[in-house]
């Protein structure tokens, strides 16, 4: 914006400039002509006056000192250089200069002024005893430009001065808008990065003033909303806790090898409670604690865990990973709840005795998961929340969707070589300290 504003003020001062000093400079060579014609009139003006005076004066003295006489007395008088006295017999008295053409016009009484490839000449006639004299000045180009050029170079520099002193103006100004729409800008940034602690002093124009104010507002509200929610799901993950202690105590009452299982079973889903109201309750800015995760990793520790029950139920299960760490952009609690989701839909929704894989592409931070069950009924109505299709809500695949979407990637799915479900879920990778 700070540009966009020297720009319009260079334009705008560049246009008031040349309209106000393009005539000026014009007039200035104008003013700087007429007045070397008139410099130029007053001396052959003068020189004619004394030529006048003398003749005269001889014929009041009944002399006749002769009009050779009475021009040169006229020129010493004068003191002109440049100035030329043509006699009635074509004799010049002064400057030597070939006669021109509006000599002759010059001669019959009329004053000329004239312009010349080389300046200016400025003709009077004058009348005496012997005939019709002309005094002839000469103007050179020189003295008709006279202090032009000076006077247009203090011109351009007093247009360069204000065109500059318009655009500083005009900066300042723009950093009056810039600098708080930036904070408000870095504002909104943090808040996205889940700072709901981030407030701004509105400052700047009134507009945006108004804009600073109901962020504020915005982000109180949301903080507030967000708070309410999480204590929501924290209390409705609270309630499940007695029916799960009713559960525990029926599960330690039965005997038989499906018992321990059974209660297995039942202390991974309180944890799974116990992990609903921590991260409930936990402030957004602490989520990001475990970022990056290490896919391969995870996806082992993760493996492991359902590998037990993928025996009981005589699934083959196959992880193939890399041996080097392979860093995501996401946190390692997220990415497990991930992981045993998309899992956890293999053994939900196909029978026992089908396999599955996991596989983390080394170098690609890409995680693979296929079965080899009946496959996705509809491919892409799996990705829709609430709408998978298949007896199937869709909710696991969509919290997948979103930790990969926070971690910069994507979620695809579509069918494995032996014709069941394939989920491939790519990572960004994490930012550079």
């Amino acid at each position: 914006m700070r540009r966009t504003l020297s720009l319009v003020a260079l334009a705008t001062t560049s246009l008031i400039v040349l309209a106000f000093f393009v005539p000026l400079a014009t007039l200035v060579a104008s003013q700087a002509e007429s007045r070397a014609l008139a410099d130029g009139e007053q001396v052959a003006e003068s020189v004619a006056t004394a030529i006048a005076v003398v003749d005269a004066l001889d014929a009041l003295d009944a002399t006749d000192s002769g009009a050779s006489v009475s021009a040169q007395v006229a020129l010493a008088a004068a003191g002109a250089e440049d100035v030329s006295v043509f006699l009635p017999d074509g004799e010049v008295i002064g400057a030597a200069v070939d006669p021109g053409p509006n000599l002759n016009r010059a001669r019959t009484g009329s004053a000329i002024t004239a312009r010349t490839d080389d300046g200016a000449e400025i003709l009077i006639p004058v009348v005496t005893g012997e005939g019709t004299l002309v005094v002839r000045a000469f103007v050179s180009n020189e003295e008709l430009r006279s202090g032009v050029a000076t006077a247009r170079v203090i011109l351009a520099g007093l247009g360069i001065f204000l065109i500059s002193a318009a655009m500083f103006v005009a900066d300042r100004l723009g950093r009056t808008v810039v600098g708080p729409a930036r904070r408000l800008a870095a504002a909104a940034h943090d808040l996205g990065e889940g700072d709901l602690d981030v407030r701004i002093d509105p400052d700047g124009p009134v507009e945006l003033v108004e804009v600073g104010e109901a962020f504020n507002v915005l982000a109180t509200r949301l903080a507030a909303l967000l708070a309410a929610e999480r204590e929501s799901v924290a209390d409705l993950s609270h309630r499940l806790r007695t029916p799960l202690a009713a559960l525990r105590l029926q599960a330690e009452s039965l005997a038989g090898p499906e018992a321990a299982a059974l209660q297995a079973d039942v202390d991974r889903l309180e944890r799974e409670v116990d992990r609903l109201i921590d991260d409930a309750r936990r402030p957004m800015r602490e989520e990001a604690v475990g970022r990056p995760a290490d896919l391969a990793a995870v996806a082992s520790q993760r493996f492991a865990f359902w590998d037990v029950l993928a025996r009981e139920q005589g699934r083959t299960a196959r992880l193939r990973v890399p041996d080097h760490p392979a860093p995501v952009d996401c946190v390692t609690s997220e990415l497990g709840a991930a992981i045993d989701a998309l899992i956890g839909n293999v053994f939900a929704h196909t029978g026992a005795g089908v396999g599955f894989a996991v596989e983390v592409v080394p170098g690609e931070r890409r995680l693979i998961i296929e079965d080899d069950g009946p496959g996705f009924v509809a491919p892409r109505r799996s990705l829709l929340r609430g709408e998978s299709g298949g007896g199937s809500t869709g909710l696991g695949l969509d919290i997948v969707r979103r930790v990969a979407e926070r971690a910069g990637g994507g979620l695809e799915v579509g069918r494995s070589e032996s014709g069941g479900a394939r989920v491939e879920v790519e990572f960004g990778s994490p930012p550079r300290e």
